[in-house]
C-alpha cells in the first residue's frame, strides 16, 4: 500500500479555477477530488509499471500553483500545448493528462520530444492511483 504524505495547504475554488484558466485546462472531478485533499503531496516508494518492459516511480504530485512552471521545465511546446504535467516520476519524467478530453493519465519519457514522448498508461485518475504499488509489495524473481 503506498502512503501520501506532506500534502500542501488545499488550495480554494478560486485557486483551482486560476490555475486552469492559467494553463487552459478544465481539471476532471476525479483530479480535483484529489487536490482538494492531497495538493503537492508525496509518494513514499511509489512504483509504477508502464508496460511489462517499463516502469517508473510517481516521486510527488505536483502543487497545482507548480503545473505551468514544470510545463515549462518540460520543454516541449508540442506536448505541453495538449497536456499538463501533475507528477513527477523517474529520471525527470513526467505524468501528464489532457489539458481537456479525455481523462486518461499518460506518461511522458523526457528522453523523447513531442507524440514520441508520450504513452496512455491508465484510462482515469483513480485507475491510475490504484495501479500505484509501494516497491516494498514488488518481489524479485526468485525470491520469495
Amino acid at each position: 500500500m503506498i502512503k501520501i504524505s506532506h500534502a500542501k495547504s488545499m488550495p480554494s475554488q478560486k485557486e483551482i479555477a486560476a490555475v486552469e484558466a492559467g494553463i487552459d485546462a478544465i481539471f476532471n472531478n476525479e483530479y480535483l477530488q484529489f487536490i482538494r485533499r492531497h495538493n503537492g503531496a508525496e509518494i513514499r516508494n511509489g512504483y509504477y509499471d508502464l508496460s511489462e518492459q517499463q516502469s517508473s516511480y510517481v516521486r510527488y504530485f505536483i502543487e497545482i500553483e507548480d503545473i505551468a512552471n514544470h510545463a515549462s521545465i518540460m520543454a516541449d511546446d508540442e506536448t505541453s500545448q495538449y497536456f499538463f504535467p501533475f507528477a513527477l516520476g523517474s529520471c525527470g519524467a513526467y505524468f501528464l493528462m489532457k489539458k481537456k478530453g479525455d481523462a486518461c493519465i499518460y506518461y511522458y519519457d523526457s528522453d523523447y520530444m513531442g507524440h514520441e514522448a508520450i504513452s496512455k498508461v491508465a484510462q482515469g485518475f483513480n485507475v491510475f492511483m490504484n495501479n500505484i504499488k509501494s516497491d516494498t509489495e514488488i518481489k524479485i524473481e526468485g525470491t520469495h
